[in-house]
């Protein structure tokens, strides 16, 4: 019988925890151009690809403190996130 390799859950989210601050630098950023205005106006491919981030992160997480994702149960694969350079 084969076993997984130990995985330390607080180290895995401390290291993917880059993740979370990029994207509440990049809403404060969104926050500060806005200029105090009630309403702000956000590119629907920015919030698609923060939802795509946020999502890859709890997924991330679910699966190595042992519980099933969505995705995983039926059988989809994760979004693949490009880096943009």
């Amino acid at each position: 019988m084969e076993s997984k390799p130990e995985v330390n859950v607080g180290k895995f989210v401390g290291r993917h925890l880059s993740q979370l601050k990029i994207l509440t630098r990049l809403l404060d950023h969104e926050l500060d151009a806005s200029k105090g205005a009630r309403e702000i106006t956000l590119d629907r491919d920015l919030i698609e690809n923060v939802i795509d981030t946020l999502e890859i992160f709890t997924d991330d997480c679910e699966v190595v403190s042992g519980g099933n994702t969505e995705r995983a149960t039926k059988g989809e694969q994760k979004p693949v996130v490009a880096r943009l350079n």
